[in-house]
């Protein structure tokens, strides 16, 4: 069962698209709605709302069950037979809640101050829950999962807020992104438009920085060295520990085998440690430019 993960903030729903395994006939399925998440849930793994349907291939009729699943943090597709990367997710915007989701997050972003000082505070309380423990296993299982989720959380939010702040504040970056950035540099446009789109312009860079999935650290690393000329520290480490927290939350605490994932709190203190060096070095990356 492939997965593939997409925003769902701004969007009313979505198709979605790959190359049936049976006969490479591109399949294509009707527009389904998002679910809308269950505010009411205490964790963003329990808040995910599901969707099903089905989609039938034109070239062999092979039948395709999919869902679309939507929290109040994220969304995602599962698809039977289909590996993650061959999944394609069309997003069809409702532009009216589009532009209200996108000026609330950046002016909370913009808002922000001191963000390695917040990240900081956060890997050090996620610290110190990481040493409490529970007579019942169940509950300590539970906390063990919610930390490690919480710390890729820290991350992504460093990550976001630091290349938005920086970008939106900073002419230089401005530029730098609008130059590179694969959503906005192959965009085309009559020269009679010119005016029209510069208008735009910001607007266009708020909600592509806004729509970035920013623990997908293959593309997050090309937009900091790009952009914000800085080389990134290495990402396998994380992107195993990314992979983990994508299984723990999306598959019940198993592997895609179907395997039980083990927390200890080492193995868990570990993780923190890493995101935190790999936080760090990027900051004094940044700080000593």
């Amino acid at each position: 069962m492939g997965y593939k993960e997409f925003l769902p903030w701004g969007n009313k729903s979505v198709t979605i698209e790959f190359n049936c395994d049976e006969c490479g006939q591109h399949v294509v399925s009707r527009e389904i709605g998002i679910p809308s998440p269950n505010y009411t849930a205490e964790r963003s793994s329990d808040s995910h709302n599901v969707d099903e349907g089905y989609v039938v291939c034109d070239g062999c009729e092979k039948e395709f069950n999919f869902s679309v699943s939507s929290g109040y943090s994220d969304a995602y597709v599962l698809v039977d037979y289909i590996e993650d990367d061959e999944i394609g997710v069309n997003e069809i915007v409702d532009e009216r809640e589009l532009d209200y989701f996108i000026e609330g997050q950046i002016d909370a972003i913009i808002g922000s101050l001191n963000f390695i000082t917040a990240f900081s505070k956060e890997i050090s309380n996620l610290k110190q829950l990481n040493d409490v423990t529970f007579d019942n296993v169940v509950l300590q299982e539970t906390l063990q999962r919610q930390i490690y989720s919480g710390a890729i959380t820290c991350l992504e939010d460093y990550l976001s807020t630091t290349l938005i702040q920086e970008v939106l504040n900073k002419e230089e970056y401005f530029k730098n992104f609008v130059k590179t950035y694969h959503g906005i540099r192959n965009r085309k446009f009559e020269l009679s438009e010119i005016y029209d789109k510069l208008d735009k312009l910001t607007d266009i860079v708020k909600i592509e920085l806004v729509a970035i999935i920013y623990h997908d650290l293959p593309k997050v690393k090309e937009m900091y060295q790009e952009t914000l000329k800085i080389e990134f520290p290495a990402i396998s480490e994380l992107m195993t520990i990314i992979k983990t927290r994508h299984d723990m939350v999306h598959r019940n605490g198993k592997n895609k085998e179907g395997e039980k994932i083990e927390l200890t709190k080492e193995l868990v203190f570990d993780m923190i440690r890493k995101v935190e060096e790999f936080v760090n070095c990027i900051n004094d990356k940044l700080t000593n430019r």
